[in-house]
Formats: structure tokens, sequence, C-alpha cells
């Protein structure tokens, strides 16, 4: 906590600046230490293998956080993150479990090409749900037994009309989310699967408000939003406050943008997420950071230059610091298509491999159109995170290609696919199961994904 105040304080002390300074210095200064450190895209690459390459993208993170500093936007002043301050903390590490009774979850840190798959997370991961769909869009996750957690979606509407943000309608919204994504677990028989969110507020004040043990209790990881490109906000510090006196885990979730007002290339995007990871630990205090980086182009997380720069810097904190790192999938297809299948399989082997600890989603469409998350898509991104703990660095390479090579040329025209009550026969909460044309295609690319895996 004491970390945590003299971050506060220096949030009103720090060096006055406009917002678009420290954007353009994040830019300048990460394009600088990318030529500095010699770190070169490679465009015949998705799995970067090279441990020298990965050992200069963590110290070029560190050297960026430590000269560009954390931004507060509401105070206009530079957060100052010294290099020893850095030094002293990469290295400790607090044991993460999630969840409770019969599904607590021990997370691994886990190392490039480590034989424990990571922990899987299902759910719309914020993106958009319908109302009328809420309950069983989450359902379907956690009925899946590979799924070891839950993470919430934005619901679209309250009674019916839309939620006005910032405004106490978001606390009536946030308490209908987390009831209903708890009741999703008890109608599953799985009391005690980690719960993460809430996803629809935008203020801390609704966030707080479900933070109960009846609803996201100390066990369940929830959401504090870092903003992009190494800046802060009073939000971030009021929910950091407020669950480290009260002993919860919490996330920090940040979705730098490549192409962006601060991140011009593919090393570029690998150095600063490097220093956000960093950022998430020391400055916000979180339990484990997500990144979810995008191309500006197409608003996913599956382009090719994206997964480079995941797969280097997860490999980079794999062998350089002891946190949690996870990773949120935006794809661009909707649900019930080949692309959005072969986007997560592309995505989850190249984290697999490159040692991130947890995986999340995966969200189609972007997760901007209402109910393309389902638990069979939750359950194809744990079987091919499986799959993937046998793979070393070059096999995944070569079998990431040949998937991208699937979807590649798709980013401009992406199949819209299906919303989740199209894709599921729901009788009842008890009684709900994929379409056969669903669970054929599911089928289909599991069995190509398994041949080009050698199984």
């Amino acid at each position: 906590m004491k970390q945590l105040y003299n971050y506060l304080k220096a949030a009103t002390e720090g060096e006055q600046k406009k917002e678009k300074k420290h954007d353009m210095e994040v830019f300048q200064k990460a394009e600088e230490l990318a030529e500095e450190y010699d770190i070169k895209y490679d465009n015949e690459s998705f799995v970067p293998d090279d441990d020298e390459l990965a050992d200069s993208v963590f110290e070029a993170g560190i050297d960026l956080l430590s000269s560009t500093g954390v931004y507060c936007i509401d105070t206009e002043r530079i957060i100052p993150v010294d290099k020893d301050d850095i030094l002293k903390s990469i290295y400790s590490l607090k044991e993460l479990e999630i969840g409770k009774y019969r599904e607590k979850v021990p997370v691994p840190e886990r190392c490039p090409v480590d034989s424990t798959p990571p922990v899987i997370i299902g759910g719309p991961m914020g993106g958009t749900v319908s109302e009328e769909n809420f309950l069983n869009v989450h359902l379907s996750s956690a009925r899946e037994p590979l799924v070891q957690g839950i993470y919430a979606g934005v619901i679209d509407k309250l009674e019916g009309k839309g939620i006005k943000p910032k405004s106490p309608f978001e606390m009536y919204a946030a308490l209908k989310e987390a009831r209903l994504e708890k009741l999703s677990t008890r109608i599953a028989g799985r009391e005690g699967l980690a719960l993460m969110g809430p996803g629809t507020p935008t203020i801390s004040q609704a966030y707080m408000l479900v933070s109960a043990d009846e609803l996201y209790s100390e066990s369940d990881p929830q959401e504090v939003s870092q903003l992009d490109e190494l800046k802060t906000d009073y939000e971030t510090f009021y929910k950091s406050i407020y669950h480290q006196e009260h002993g919860n885990h919490y996330l920090s979730g940040q979705c730098p943008i490549f192409g962006g007002t601060s991140i011009a290339s593919a090393p570029g995007l690998a150095i600063v997420d490097v220093a956000e990871t960093i950022q998430a630990k020391i400055v916000t205090g979180a339990s484990f950071h997500v990144s979810g980086a995008i191309h500006v182009n197409t608003n996913s997380s599956s382009t090719k230059e994206v997964i480079w720069a995941s797969s280097l810097s997860s490999i980079a904190l794999s062998r350089n610091m002891n946190y949690y790192k996870a990773r949120y999938y935006w794809n661009q297809a909707g649900c019930c298509t080949d692309m959005m299948f072969y986007e997560t399989a592309a995505q989850a082997i190249a984290d697999t491999v490159s040692g991130r600890d947890i995986l999340i989603g995966p969200a189609g469409a972007r997760g901007g159109t209402a109910d393309h998350s389902t638990g069979l898509e939750s359950r194809f991104m744990a079987e091919i995170a499986h799959m993937a703990t046998d793979l070393n660095l070059s096999e995944a390479n070569d079998i990431v290609s040949k998937i991208y090579s699937k979807y590649k040329d798709r980013f401009t025209n992406p199949p819209t696919g299906k919303p989740f009550d199209e894709c599921y026969v729901v009788n009842s909460e008890y009684d709900m199961e994929p379409t056969d044309e669903y669970i054929n295609l599911y089928k289909s690319i599991l069995s190509e994904i398994e041949d080009y895996c050698g199984l």
C-alpha cells in the first residue's frame, strides 16, 4: 500500500506535460530503443526463437518505462519510475490461486515451451452481450470442463434500455451482471469457479459495489484497467487502493494499439508490452497483467505483427521477470466460422509456447457485436493450448504460419458468423448444446490442427 501511495503522490507532484507530448515521447523512445538494441521485426516469423533478442526487448522495456514514466491524465503529470525500483521488484512473486472450493486453481508461472498448460479463462471478456442472452452466454463457458474461470462481458441494456455511461445506472447494471455471472457457475454445478470482471461499468463505485463475497470475492481477480501506452488515471488508483486494502486479487488489463499514436512498429509494440507489464506490477500493484494488443487497421489481436510482438514480449518476460502474464483474444471473425477458429488457434499456440500463464476469451467480431462468445470457442482455445505444450518454438512457428495462411487475406472482409442464439440450441439453462453445423465445423478445424501438430 505504501508503494501505491508514493506513486499517487508522484501523480500530483511530477513534471507537467500534455498527453500528446507523452504519446510522442513513448513513440520516439520505443523506436530509438529498438534501434539501439538491434530489435528487428522478422516478417517470416510468428514465434521468435532467439533468447538474446528476447533479453534485449526486456532491457528496452525497462529503459522505456524509466525514461518516459507513467502519465496520469487527471493531473497531466508524469509519475517517474526509477530503474533501481524496477530491478528490485521484478524477481519477487506472490503466488496466485484463483477460484475457491473444488474450483480453486493455482496459476503456474510458466516459461517458454513449458509442459504445464496455461490457465484457461472463458467468457466474453468485455465484449458486448445482450441482456436476454447474458446468462446463457456465460453459462455455456461455465459448463466446459477445461474452462477454469469466466471473464464477464458488457451487458448492453438494462430493462431493455441503454445504460448511460458514468451514471448510477451503471451500478444496477454491474449488480445484474455479477449476479448472472455467479448464477451461471451455480447452474453449471461449479460453485467457486473464478470470476473476472465486471465488464460493464466505467466508474469505480460500480466496481467496488460488486466486490463482495457473494459476488466477486477476494479469490476472483477483479478488473483494474490501466490506460494504454504507459498511462494511468485516478480511477485506476481508486480501484487499486480499494482492492489492496481488502486483500482482493485484481488484474491489470491494457490493449496497446499497433499503428496508433505511440506504437509505430512490431519491435516498438513488444517493448511497450514489456514496459506496461512492469507498470502493472510496481505502479498498479496488480496480481497479474493482461495484454490485449490490437492492430489499428483490424482492431484484432490476430495479425502477424501482433502475434510476433506478443510472443516476443512473453518470452522476454518469462525469462527475466517473476510475474503472471495473460492475454486477451480479440478475433475479427464472428463465431461459427473457420476464420474464428483459425485466429484462436494461431494465438493459442504462440502464447502457450511463449510462456503465457493465462489465456482469456476468445471474443468474436472484436467484441463489438453482441453475443459473439460461446463455450465451444473457449473449449477449442483450451484444447489447442494443451496440444501446444508438446511443441518447441520452431515447430510452433511453422504451425502458426500454416494456420495464418488460412485467414491472412480475409481481414478486409471477415466472415460475420453467428451470434450465440444461432450457435446453440437452448431448451433450458440445463439443456443447451452447440448446433450440428457448429460442432461439425469445430471438429473439422480441430482435426486439421491436430494433423499440423502430428497428433
